[in-house]
């Protein structure tokens, strides 16, 4: 052997034709190929000169799969045009989890005459998924016609070597001693047993069995179908990348939340859950937004309703309803009139600050009136971001500024006795501050429960960011801050050239993560950055909380709901989580808490009465111009009140 003991390590990502050397696969193959395809260059690395011009030799293998060990001569020779790594059939049902796109990796010196050992180890996607994930990433830009070649010394021998080690020749025996050769030590796994998973809802499928693997979950229609909508645009090869990309990030993430304590169980228990909860009111608070709509004028009708239920209470005192706050009026108008003092360029931020606060004035109310409350659920997020409702900025100038609000909308966001407010006081960022501290300085626990799916991916962020390297070391085939950096790329690959595909959102991740029954540990996320505010709001957004964020995941066919709670809260999360999941166990087709489900009915405004209000207001209006005897203001009126927001004077560019 020429190469002397320099080794190489050869990456071979398999195709279908390569599973053929493995017993399970044989049934259902569709190639009659039995051995896995080596390029040419790889070859004659791996062969001595005498080997590579005789067309081939048999090298002494070492096949290593999970804890599976198998030994013996195999033969690595031209066939045709094309080199095959071959030999006996290798048995076991285990090797049947290998598929296209697993890794096989082959260690040994380079220019092999025969004599040194060579090890074959095998990393499949449904057995090893952060291992696998970690070789991917190593390798994925090196892959030449499917096969990688490292040499002793790189940064990439280094990192693969761990997972393929060296092999030894077998001893031989001694003639005279009869006793049975010990059975050769399995190599310790690279990741440790999976935690058995709770069963899914509701009870009646409660036989049910969960996918045994990520692969099976993510092809189940729920989740099939979701992928297919996020990667619509996309072609059909790079769907199937993108879908490979949500599995292996998914059981990657999974495997080291398993391990970091990242993940919480809930133990599906009715009759304890309700008699732990027994006695103690639950408030659910939500907001409702009539469809309103008049040329020339921006209307707003919203209301909060309340519904409050006390578990094991059987008089008709068990449960509430009642509306909280109303807010009718013009979005902007005078001092007293309407919400704001004046106008903005962006209705739709108007409008959205004023939804803001009614529905937190809503809560206030409700935890100052029920301080016997032991929690109260609000429909939406828990804290806003508010740079949005601050001024418009341009070269460090105030453009727009964002109005305050009227003394009006004061009394009815605010409490008795803080109404009273002017100037930055009045101001959406500083109202919207102080009814958070109300919130915060109450004796229940508030929570934000959100069951639609966003966009973002704050929480996998924030979630990395809260690993800690050192427990990460032992499980990852690469550094912790490589790996997370690789994470990051490859949910939201629209930062890296390399990466291609759709963002992977934080519904869609955790809904893959979590099992029915368990929640995200929660993290800290930051709604409110200073680097987004304006410097001139940045005492007040510094004073913003920054909430706990998790996802939890009810039942099987629905996305997970977000979950948001104070900072002060969190030695209470695990008691809060097992409450809000069998609220939304309640209703197993929608997931959501029963009690929230109720308020959003009773509190919201349908369109059957968003038209009479409408109506109502035309009628006020014109009334009080016809008792003020106004011809002028008659005729502008019913020109608004006839007209659209298409009219063609409303056209772009009519009155230059």
């Amino acid at each position: 052997m020429s190469g002397g003991d320099t080794e190489i390590i050869v990456v071979r990502s398999l195709a279908g034709s390569d599973l053929g050397l493995f017993a399970a696969h044989r049934g259902d193959a569709r190639s009659k190929q039995r051995a896995i395809n080596i390029n040419a260059p790889v070859a004659q690395a791996l062969l001595d000169d005498a080997g590579f011009q005789a067309g081939g030799a048999t090298l002494q293998c070492t096949c290593l799969f999970g804890d599976i060990r198998v030994e013996g001569p195999r033969l690595l020779s031209k066939v045709h045009k094309n080199w095959r790594l071959g030999g006996s059939k290798i048995e076991g049902a285990e090797f049947g989890q290998l598929d296209a796109r697993d890794f096989a990796l082959i260690r040994s010196p380079r220019h092999n005459d025969g004599s040194k050992p060579v090890t074959i180890a095998f990393y499949s996607r449904n057995s090893d998924r952060v291992v696998h994930a970690g070789i991917a990433a190593i390798v994925e830009r090196h892959l030449n016609r499917s096969t990688a070649m490292f040499d002793e010394g790189s940064d990439a021998f280094a990192g693969l070597s761990r997972y393929c080690p060296p092999a030894a020749l077998p001893q031989a025996r001694d003639a005279g001693n009869d006793a049975p050769e010990p059975a050769p030590r399995p190599p310790a796994s690279a990741l440790r047993p999976r935690a058995k998973s709770v069963p899914p809802m509701p009870r009646d499928d409660a036989g049910a069995q969960s996918p045994r693997t990520m692969e099976e979950k993510l092809r189940t229609p729920h989740i099939l179908e979701r992928m297919l909508q996020v990667s619509a645009d996309l072609s059909a090869p790079a769907q199937l990348r993108f879908m490979d990309t949500v599995q292996q990030l998914a059981a990657g993430l999974r495997t080291v939340l398993l391990e970091t304590g990242g993940i919480v169980r809930l133990t599906r228990d009715h009759p304890a859950t309700w008699q732990a909860v027994r006695g103690k009111p639950v408030g659910f608070v939500d907001g409702g937004l009539a469809n309103l709509s008049m040329l020339g004028s921006a209307p707003i009708a919203a209301r909060v309703g309340g519904y409050v239920v006390t578990p094991g209470d059987t008089t008709p005192a068990r449960e509430s309803f009642r509306m909280l706050k109303y807010l009718i009026d013009e979005l902007y108008a005078t001092e007293q009139a309407g919400v704001f003092r004046d106008s903005f360029p962006d209705i739709g931020a108007l409008r959205d600050a004023a939804r803001i606060s009614i529905e937190a004035a809503g809560a206030v109310r409700l935890v100052s009136e029920r301080p016997d409350l032991g929690w109260v659920m609000v429909h939406g997020a828990l804290v806003n971001p508010v740079s949005r409702y601050t001024d418009v900025m341009r070269d460090e100038q105030v453009r727009h500024k964002f109005p305050d609000f009227s003394s009006g909308a004061l009394t009815e966001l605010l409490p008795l006795g803080e109404s009273q407010r002017t100037g930055r006081d009045a101001n959406f960022v500083s109202v919207y501050l102080r009814q958070l501290e109300l919130l915060q300085q109450s004796q229940a626990i508030v929570c934000g429960v959100v069951e639609r799916e966003s966009s973002t991916t704050s929480v996998i962020r924030a979630v990395l960011d809260s690993l800690d390297d050192h427990r990460l070391r032992d499980l990852l085939p690469m550094p912790p801050q490589e790996w997370k950096q690789w994470f990051r790329n490859a949910v939201d690959p629209s930062d890296d050239d390399e990466f291609e595909g759709q963002r992977i959102t934080d519904p869609l991740l955790f809904r893959c993560v979590l099992e029915p029954g368990e929640a995200l540990d929660p993290v800290s996320i930051d709604r409110n950055e200073l680097r987004r505010a304006p410097k001139a709001w940045h005492d007040k957004i510094g004073q913003y909380p920054q909430p706990l964020v998790s996802y939890l995941q009810a039942t099987p066919w629905t996305a997970p709901v977000r979950v948001e709670m104070f900072p002060r809260d969190r030695a209470r999360f695990t008691e809060t989580a097992n409450l809000i999941f069998h609220c939304a166990l309640l209703l197993p087709r929608y997931a959501f808490p029963v009690g929230l489900d109720i308020v959003d009915k009773f509190a919201k405004v349908p369109d059957w009465m968003s038209r009479p209000v409408n109506t109502r207001t035309a009628v006020v209006a014109l009334r009080r111009a016809l008792d003020d005897q106004d011809a002028k203001l008659f005729d502008t009126l019913r020109t608004m009140l006839c007209g659209s927001g298409r009219e063609w004077m409303l056209r772009p560019g009519v009155m230059r």
